[in-house]
């Protein structure tokens, strides 16, 4: 069963920092990540396609999220057949700003949530890293934008829609302007940029940064998890926003699962099957009965959801104590072989019997620091059958940089896995409360002839 409630190290707003891999520079997105205007700069936009060109509604197909104010127009005079030449662009951009000015005194919108604290907390920090802007918007619009609530003074520098318009390139432009203010070359290890979009998350790789994904602007978490930002939270008032300015390093203190088991420290044990497995099993009711290895089973309850399906399973698990549980609680009613519990460490057991049709786990993953994932995938391969499947529900958040749970996403997931196994497929399953748009279910199928070792 799932392991991700154990907390070594506290996660809090004074984000403790690596003093060799500190954040130097902090990059934000204004629209959906600092601040909801209420659709003000749409408005701006449709009001100056009328008026400069006579085109009520022209903005209708644009789709403004995560873009660039220059990209927005150069899109706008193409459709319409306007040449999009940079005096036309200039024109409609100074009109532009003009209406976004009057839009917003009319009403500015508010801030996202948190977002005055968060600042707050980046300044306390014992070295304070560099806060700009990472923005589409236009430097005047930007700055008409920030002005109307209070945040003018809080960033030293930016890039902007008007110094170009691809994000991507922005964000090499911002890093450019804090390496000539630091004197001196930024790395990306050192860089977080904190946005609302995918295009966010994606100018963020493009200079090897870290991103902060928040789901302010509109997107779900899972939708954001999904192109694997370093964090992504539903505002900046989670404390786990704080993670990020971190280093970002694993710290690998082993758990005492044996020690938690005993004590009835075991807040991740929900007392039923995970939803995403029932949902699977019942949307599969003709699975071939198979014999199925459940590690990291706990109390159990994945195992017993497999064996009421018709399966042999075997659950395994570090902590005896677990073990124990497990087996005191197996229903009587199951079929005699049908079910059994053995203690033992998945990363170094040897299967005594044919290898298994199914393995199926949830947020086991993400419970082994990532200095022994490779030998979380060996022991997949060892204990798996040529065509048998990999059933896994990952949990893509972490609660705290040292674990567990550790951090995981889309993209590592792909990569380690992807080296032995044929993915079938992924998706959003059902959740527990609390973990709804965190987790997502992974269907790899072992080759039938075999792949070479990983990294080969």
């Amino acid at each position: 069963m799932p392991k991700i409630g154990r907390k070594v190290l506290g996660v809090s707003r004074t984000f403790p920092q690596d003093s060799a891999e500190m954040t130097r520079l902090v990059l934000f997105d204004i629209d959906g990540t600092l601040i909801r205007t209420g659709g003000a700069g749409v408005r701006a936009f449709e009001r100056t396609a009328d008026l400069i060109h006579g085109r009520p509604r022209g903005t209708d197909s644009l789709r403004f999220h995560g873009r660039t104010d220059t990209s927005l127009v150069r899109e706008f005079l193409r459709t319409h057949r306007i040449p999009d030449t940079p005096w036309n662009v200039r024109h409609f951009l100074d009109a532009y700003v003009f209406l976004l000015d009057a839009e917003l005194r009319h009403g500015a919108g508010e801030l996202c949530p948190g977002v005055r604290e968060y600042i707050q907390a980046l300044r306390a920090l014992p070295e304070p890293p560099l806060l700009g802007l990472l923005t589409g918007n236009v430097r005047l619009g930007a700055a008409l934008k920030l002005a109307a609530h209070g945040l003018t003074d809080e960033f030293v520098l930016g890039a902007f829609g008007d110094d170009h318009e691809d994000r991507n390139q922005l964000a090499v432009i911002a890093r450019d302007r804090a390496n000539r203010r630091l004197g001196r070359r930024l790395e990306g290890h050192e860089i977080v940029v904190i946005g609302d979009t995918v295009a966010d998350i994606e100018c963020a790789h493009h200079i090897g940064a870290r991103c902060l994904a928040v789901s302010t602007g509109g997107m779900s978490l899972s939708d954001l998890l999904a192109h694997s930002p370093a964090v992504a939270v539903e505002s900046l008032e989670e404390p786990v926003a704080g993670t990020v300015v971190g280093p970002g390093h694993a710290v690998s203190v082993p758990t005492d699962w044996e020690s938690l088991y005993r004590v009835g420290d075991t807040r991740w044990d929900k007392g039923q099957p995970a939803p995403g497995l029932a949902d699977f099993l019942a949307r599969n009711p003709s699975l071939p009965k198979s014999r199925v290895l459940v590690p990291g089973c706990g109390r159990g309850h994945d195992a017993v959801a497999w064996a009421r399906a018709g399966h042999r399973v075997q659950g395994l698990d570090l902590a005896p104590s677990a073990v124990a549980d497990a087996a005191l609680r197996a229903p009587s009613d199951l079929p005699a072989g049908s079910l059994e519990f053995v203690a033992g460490d998945f990363l170094a057991a040897r299967p005594s019997e044919p290898a298994f049709d199914f393995i199926f786990e949830h947020t086991l993953f993400c419970a082994i620091s990532p200095n022994r994932r490779d030998e979380y995938l060996e022991a997949i391969w060892r204990h798996l059958r040529p065509g048998g499947s990999f059933l896994a529900l990952h949990y893509l958040q972490p609660r705290d940089p040292s674990g567990p749970p550790f951090g995981v996403t889309v993209a590592e997931i792909l990569r380690r896995f992807g080296t032995r196994l044929e993915l079938v497929g992924h998706w959003v399953p059902p959740s527990f409360e609390g973990r709804q748009h965190r987790e997502r279910f992974f269907h790899w199928r072992r080759p039938a002839g075999g792949i070479g070792k990983s990294g080969s």
